[in-house]
């Protein structure tokens, strides 16, 4: 018994003495342990590691019974507009892979749909799946059958390449990454879904506050300081301003698409610019919202990459200081297919953005 109690008070003595709990902090460590800083929480700072999504077996589901109800054939029960052809859109994915590879940015692919029947063809919109708390990313929860799921393999993709998943929206929360933006690394705008026309149920509204109340706490728990506005989905005028970012506290837009009180928030404690498109540049987004030229994803400030095919908005972009990447993606991005250029980018790491 005494080699016993002996062992136990060395052991115990190894620990006081040697091996004393250590103070730190798990963002200063992230380097060390996880292999970055895995910090993307701003919209214009140098992207650095961008998440793709390569179209794959899904797209050949098209045209047969949705595997959810009402189990239709038709285009529009896949939300496309077009027969796909997967040639063509891998060939638009690999178009962008270059684009962002010819510009020094790491790029990772989300693994592949998992399920039978395949069906995730809206998984090209890899930014709406995960989002950046203020160091790593928030599994986000989507709304509808065609999107869920797509979790999953996100969740595996990065834990895969070690990035730090800090949270996720979970019990009956959702929350897809569209709405939300940083505007900047201390102000953060999360809107989840309105819930739509077709939808009468009260509880869809509230799982849309848990949602957003849940991506706030993971984000406040980082840093308390981060201001964060709007979120529960009642159909405010927000936009998608991020989507119209070009320079920090930059944007694309006329003031009077906003909520007023949105507007003068971002004024006072931004400064912020808005800088009025050409009404011939305006547009009308899905909830009836006008909006100014989309400015595809920020490489860096001032510098874009967008879509081809709208010659007069690149003109205007370039009058106004920006510099713009043209590629081909159409059969990924609106008009043809549902998304944005932004939504195909998940940003994983970006540089802090400009002082002032």
């Amino acid at each position: 018994m005494s080699s016993i109690k002996d062992a136990v008070q060395q052991l115990h003595d190894i620990y006081n003495r040697l091996h004393p709990q250590v103070y730190s902090s798990f963002e200063d460590e992230l380097p060390k342990y996880w292999g970055n800083k895995w910090k993307s929480n701003t919209t214009i700072g140098k992207l650095r590691t961008v998440l793709l999504h390569r179209p794959g077996k899904e797209f050949l589901s098209v045209g047969k019974p949705t595997p959810w109800s009402p189990y239709e054939n038709s285009l529009d029960a896949w939300r496309m507009t077009f027969k796909p052809n997967l040639d063509e859109l891998i060939q638009h994915h690999e178009n962008l892979v270059k684009a962002y590879k010819d510009e020094g940015i790491k790029v990772v692919i989300r693994k592949p749909d998992p399920y039978y029947p395949p069906y995730q063809v809206k998984s090209i919109y890899t930014d709406d799946v995960c989002h950046a708390a203020v160091y790593g990313q928030v599994i986000l929860r989507m709304y509808d059958w065609i999107r869920k799921g797509e979790e999953v393999p996100t969740y595996q993709t990065l834990a895969e390449i070690g990035c730090p998943v800090v949270g996720m929206i979970i019990g009956n929360g959702m929350v897809e990454g569209g709405p939300c933006g940083w505007l900047d690394e201390k102000h953060l705008l999360i809107e989840v879904h309105y819930p739509r026309g077709n939808t009468a149920d009260p509880n869809i509204t509230k799982a849309n506050e848990w949602g957003h109340k849940q991506y706030a706490h993971i984000v406040r728990a980082q840093d308390p300081e981060v201001d964060i506005k709007l979120g529960p989905g009642y159909g405010t005028r927000k936009g998608t301003i991020h989507y119209s970012m070009i320079d920090k506290h930059t944007s694309i837009g006329d003031p009077s698409f906003y909520d007023p009180y949105l507007v003068e928030w971002m004024k006072r404690e931004m400064n912020w610019v808005f800088i009025k498109p050409p009404d011939e540049l305006v547009s009308i987004d899905t909830r009836g919202f006008k909006k100014g030229p989309d400015t595809g994803v920020v490489l860096e400030p001032l510098k874009l990459l967008v879509p081809e095919s709208n010659p007069k908005s690149i003109k205007w972009l370039e009058s106004i200081g920006c510099d713009v990447i043209e590629v081909e993606c159409s059969s990924l991005v609106r008009p043809r297919n549902s998304g944005s250029i932004h939504c195909t980018c998940g940003s994983l790491e970006r540089d802090s953005e400009p002082k002032g």
